[in-house]
C-alpha cells in the first residue's frame, strides 16, 4: 500500500503585478493632467518631466511657479537608476479585473485546492482601484455584466475544482471553512458576527505548534458554494469601517482579510478491494487562501478628517513596509538562509502577524499594486512602485500541508458542537419568550379579575353594607368603606330633600286654595278677618315648627304676611 506523494515545493518569489486604472470622469471633467506613464506587459516607466526642484518660488523659465515646493520635489530618489520598474505583470487601463486574475492570481487559487496555502494582496494609494479589483462593484460595466472582483472568479475556480474532483469518483471529500475580519485601528474586529463584545478587538495569538499567529474567536463557518460564501461576503461588507473622504466617495478605512481553509481528504493509492485492513485510510490536505484589500496610503495634510484613522492605516502599512523590507534583504543575501533565525519586526504591527506566514513561510503569494494615473499622485505611485521591487524580492516555497485524520475531525466536531450550541440557545430564548408571554398573560388576566371584583364592591347596597369586602390592598379596603359611608349619608340626604319638597308642595297647594276662598270672601261680604284667617289656616307653621327644618319656611311666611297686606288694601279700597 503506497502513500501518495504530495505535489513538489513551488520556489520561486512573491509574484508582483501592477494595475493601472483609467482616469475617473469626475477628474477629466475637473482637468487632472495625466501622468506620463508607460506600460508593457511586464514593466512600467514613468518619463523624465520638466518639473525640477529649485530654491525660489520660480521655475526655469522665470515664471511664478503654480505647484508648491512639495510637488516641485524631485522623485529622482524614488526610482531606479534605469527608470523602469520590472514586474511579473503588467495591466494597462484596458484590461479587465478577469483578465488580472487568468494571468496573475489563478494559480495561487488552484495551488489552494490542492492543500497549499495562497495569499493575494492588494496594495495603493486611496481611490488607485484596489476594492474595485478584490471586491467587484454593484454598478453594472458597459457589457451590462456585474462588475466582478477577483473575489468572484477565485471563489468560482476554486470550489469549480473541488467539485470536480469529488464527482471524478475517487472517494476524495473536501471542507471548506470561511472566516472575514477587518483591522481597524489596530483592533481586529469579526465581520461574520453582530456588532459587539464577542466579535470586537480579537486578540491576536501565536499558534502553540509554530503555524503563525490566528485571531482568537474568530468565526468559521462551513461553506459548499461560492454563492454561499458571497452572500456572507456581502453582509459582511456592512459592517466595515468606511468613510467619505476627499480621494474617494466611498473611501475603505480598514484592511480586511478573507481566509478559505480548504481541506481536502484524498484516499491512499493502490488500496485493493480485497484488502482486509480497507478501513477508508486517507490523508488530508490543508491550505489557507487569504484574500487582503489592504487600506489606502494617503498623505497627511491641515484639515485632513480622520487623521486617526489615517494615521493607524499608515503605520500599519509602514510595518508592513518595513517587515518587506527585511524579507527581501534577508533573502536578496545568498548566504543567509532563513532557518538561520534572522529577526524579523513581525509583532510590531497585528497586520505583520497575521501575514507572517504568508510573507516568510509556506505559502504562494501574489502581490497586486494599484496605481492612478493622475499627475498630482506621481509621487505616491513611485513609493508604490518601490514597495512592489521590494516584495519581489521575497522567496516563498510553497508545499502541501498535511495533517491528520483526528485533527480534521476535531476541527468538524468542534463546527458541530458549536452549531448546536447556537441551536440549543435558540431554543432557549424561545422557551424563555414564551414563558414571558403566558406569564404576563395571566398576570393580566388575574389583574382584569381582581379590578372586576374591586367594581362589584363598589357598587354594593346600603343593606348589604354589612358584607365585609377583603383585597389584597389595605389602602383599597380604606376607599371601599370610606365610599360606602358617603353613599349611605348621601342616600339620608337625598330622603330628607325628597321629604321637604313634599311639604313644600302641599303648603304652596294649601295657599293657593286659601287665596282663592278669601277672594270669594271680600267679594261677597268685604270681611277681611275671615280672608286672613283663611290665609292662616292654610300654613299653619308656628304650630308645627316646621320653621326650624326648611329652608323654605321663611319664604313662605313673608309670603303670607304680603298676603295679608293686600287683603287689607282691597277692604280699605
Amino acid at each position: 500500500m503506497a502513500v501518495p506523494l504530495p505535489p513538489p515545493p513551488v520556489p520561486g518569489h512573491v509574484s508582483v503585478s501592477c494595475r493601472m486604472r483609467p482616469l475617473l470622469v469626475g477628474e477629466v471633467s475637473s482637468g487632472v493632467a495625466r501622468a506620463p506613464w508607460v506600460l508593457t506587459n511586464q514593466s512600467i516607466t514613468l518619463k523624465e518631466r520638466s518639473i525640477s526642484r529649485v530654491d525660489s518660488d520660480f521655475n526655469s523659465d522665470g515664471l511664478k511657479s503654480l505647484k508648491t515646493r512639495g510637488e516641485l520635489r524631485n522623485l529622482d530618489h524614488l526610482r531606479r537608476p534605469d527608470g523602469e520598474t520590472i514586474m511579473d505583470h503588467v495591466f494597462g487601463e484596458e484590461a479587465s479585473t478577469q483578465q488580472v486574475y487568468e494571468e496573475a492570481f489563478k494559480s495561487i487559487v488552484f495551488g489552494a485546492a490542492e492543500g497549499m496555502n495562497g495569499a493575494i494582496l492588494a496594495y495603493g494609494q486611496t481611490a488607485s482601484g484596489k476594492t474595485f479589483s478584490i471586491s467587484g462593484s454593484t454598478a453594472v460595466s458597459y457589457d451590462g455584466e456585474p462588475n466582478k472582483g477577483i473575489i468572484h472568479f477565485a471563489l468560482d475556480d476554486l470550489f469549480g475544482q473541488l467539485t470536480k474532483k469529488a464527482e471524478e469518483g475517487k472517494g476524495m471529500e473536501y471542507l471548506v471553512r470561511m472566516s472575514y475580519c477587518e483591522l481597524y485601528m489596530e483592533r481586529v474586529n469579526d465581520l461574520l458576527r453582530k456588532i459587539g463584545p464577542q466579535s470586537q478587538n480579537l486578540v491576536v495569538k501565536e499558534d502553540p505548534e509554530g503555524r503563525g499567529f490566528y485571531a482568537d474567536g474568530l468565526k468559521e463557518k462551513i461553506v459548499s458554494s461560492a454563492e454561499e460564501v458571497l452572500m456572507l461576503f456581502a453582509e459582511a461588507e456592512k459592517r466595515r469601517r468606511v468613510a467619505h473622504t476627499r480621494y474617494n466617495e466611498v473611501s475603505s478605512r480598514s484592511h480586511t482579510l478573507l481566509t478559505l481553509c480548504v481541506e481536502c481528504s484524498v484516499p491512499l493509492e493502490d488500496v485493493t478491494d480485497d484488502d482486509d485492513d480497507d478501513d477508508g485510510q486517507s490523508v488530508t490536505r490543508i491550505g489557507r487562501l487569504v484574500i487582503v484589500d489592504l487600506a489606502g496610503n494617503e498623505r497627511l495634510e491641515a484639515g485632513t478628517e480622520y487623521v486617526a484613522e489615517s494615521s493607524s492605516i499608515n503605520k500599519s502599512l509602514f510595518f508592513l513596509g518595513k517587515v518587506i523590507e527585511k524579507l527581501a534583504a534577508r533573502d536578496k543575501r545568498t548566504s543567509v538562509a532563513p532557518e538561520d533565525g534572522e529577526h524579523i519586526p513581525f509583532r510590531d504591527s497585528k497586520l505583520t502577524r497575521l501575514l507572517s506566514v504568508h510573507l516568510n513561510g509556506n505559502s504562494q503569494t501574489g502581490l497586486l499594486v494599484t496605481l492612478t494615473p493622475s499627475e498630482d499622485a506621481v509621487e505616491q505611485s513611485l513609493t508604490t512602485l518601490r514597495f512592489a521591487q521590494k516584495a519581489a524580492e521575497v522567496r516563498c516555497v510553497a508545499k502541501p500541508v498535511l495533517i491528520s485524520k483526528e485533527q480534521s475531525l476535531i476541527v468538524k466536531q468542534r463546527e458541530i458542537i458549536s452549531q448546536l450550541h447556537n441551536q440549543v440557545r435558540s431554543l432557549q430564548e424561545e422557551v424563555q419568550r414564551s414563558t414571558m408571554q403566558r406569564t404576563n398573560e395571566e398576570e393580566l388576566a388575574a389583574e382584569r379579575e381582581q379590578c372586576a371584583q374591586q367594581l362589584q364592591a363598589l357598587v354594593l347596597s346600603s343593606s348589604k353594607h354589612g358584607q365585609s369586602f377583603i383585597s389584597k390592598s389595605r389602602e383599597v379596603d380604606t376607599v371601599v368603606t370610606a365610599l360606602h359611608r358617603n353613599m349611605d349619608v348621601l342616600k339620608k340626604q337625598k330622603a330628607t330633600v325628597v321629604e321637604s319638597m313634599k311639604g313644600l308642595y302641599q303648603t304652596i297647594h294649601g295657599i293657593t286654595a286659601a287665596v282663592a276662598q278669601a277672594s270669594e270672601v271680600l267679594s261677597a261680604t268685604g270681611d277681611s278677618e275671615v280672608a286672613k284667617e283663611l290665609l292662616r289656616s292654610a300654613c299653619p307653621l308656628e304650630e308645627s315648627g316646621k320653621e326650624n327644618q326648611n329652608v323654605w319656611v321663611p319664604a313662605i311666611l313673608e309670603l303670607r304676611e304680603k298676603l295679608e297686606l293686600l287683603v287689607d288694601a282691597g277692604r280699605s279700597r
